[in-house]
């Protein structure tokens, strides 16, 4: 076997020194072709049980008979663990047991090992039975018109055991509760990145310019920035994403926008442009009954292209289970089909710009800045 120890500098302190020695040394292959990953003879979930037991109970009389095993067994795992790392772990007075301070250093860190290796186990459980348990899933209000009614359905035709939770709301809220673990997974576009999440690029929705239907105007086609620009617009206020994106834009095109009303509530923006107070800019599907019914006539946005990103995220912290998974998939294979039959969804070309601009983006997030 061949060791190599590095000399950093370690701390004084008598109890943590021998802890970060042993840390800095590290083993290189031995000639049996196995690598031992132990800390001057390792620790195992066996020892750490007794150990967490044994403080809890304040007591090895106590613990040994909550674990049911001898006094002297559960005394002999712990003076291993002390002699094999060279520090004292606990202890004993008249009023029980008590951790030393590197006692007190190895009780966070055995918590935290023993409910991931019980999390490790559940989810070998998970994956070897059919999906099933509760799923909260977040969707934007866009999102869910869309998705909600046809998800539910075909989960429970072919998730039954899945009871799959809808939670409708905007998108910087759905991260905020993901980041919480209010929610499993979600559907959020592209606001800002944030530290515990894990987004993952879906598609690109375009942006249209929505105005009152009138007399020889049409639906359908394009119509440039510079054009757009041109026309009293109502819009959400910042930091809104559909706001912050068509201010990006103006700037990309050097023209100036024409905003004369505010409004953050879809439903009004719909209003005020069928009573021709204003045009606006949103998806398409936001305001698809009334272009359908003929009262409002929409117009992609081109030269530049107006889009914004759909992701989905979820919590860095475990991974997703077999039941998130497959209403994971199931929710993939319903937009790919939505993209096949609409011209509004696109594949996003490069996933690894998608998550740079997100990542670029440092506007401090609250339930102002949101999307549709």
């Amino acid at each position: 076997m061949f060791a190599r120890t590095l000399q950093p500098s370690l701390p004084e302190n008598k109890i943590l020194a021998p802890l970060a020695a042993r840390a800095f040394t590290y083993i290189d292959r031995p000639e049996d072709g196995r690598v031992n990953t132990a800390l001057g003879g390792g620790v195992n979930l066996k020892q750490l049980h007794y150990f967490v037991a044994i403080l809890d109970a304040r007591s090895f009389t106590r613990a040994a008979e909550h674990l049911g095993v001898a006094q002297p067994a559960l005394g002999q795992q712990i003076r291993k663990l002390e002699d094999e790392h060279g520090v004292r772990l606990l202890r004993r007075h008249s009023r029980g047991v008590e951790p030393t301070e590197a006692g007190t250093l190895l009780l966070d860190h055995a918590r935290r090992i023993i409910k991931q290796a019980e999390e490790a186990a559940a989810a070998l459980r998970d994956f070897s039975a059919l999906p099933r348990g509760r799923l909260n899933l977040g969707l934007t209000t866009m999102m869910s018109g869309m998705l909600a009614g046809p998800l539910i359905r075909r989960a429970a035709q072919e998730l039954p055991g899945v009871q799959v939770c809808i939670v409708e709301e905007m998108s910087s809220v759905l991260m905020e509760w993901v980041a919480e673990e209010r929610l499993q997974i979600a559907l959020a576009f592209n606001v800002a990145s944030a530290p515990g999440l894990r987004w993952e690029p879906v598609l690109q929705e375009s942006l249209y310019f929505v105005e009152s239907a009138e007399q020889g105007k049409a639906s359908g086609g394009t119509i440039t920035f510079a054009e757009v620009a041109t026309h009293p617009l109502v819009v959400p206020a910042s930091p809104h994403s559909i706001r912050a994106l068509i201010e990006e834009k103006s700037i990309e095109a050097n023209v100036s926008l024409n905003i004369v009303y505010e409004v953050h509530a879809v439903s009004t923006v719909r209003d005020l442009v069928s009573q021709h107070m204003a045009a606006t800019v949103m998806p398409y599907g936001a305001a698809r009954q009334e272009i359908e019914a003929g009262k409002l006539i929409a117009k992609r946005i081109v030269d530049p292209d107006v889009k914004r990103d759909l992701f989905f995220i979820h919590t860095e912290r475990r991974s997703l289970s077999k039941a998130e998974l497959a209403l994971k998939a199931m929710l993939l294979d319903m937009l790919d089909g939505e993209m096949r039959r609409s011209d509004e969804w696109a594949p996003i070309s490069d996933r690894q710009a998608s998550i740079a601009a997100l990542q670029r983006r440092s506007t401090p997030l609250g339930r102002g800045w949101f999307a549709v």
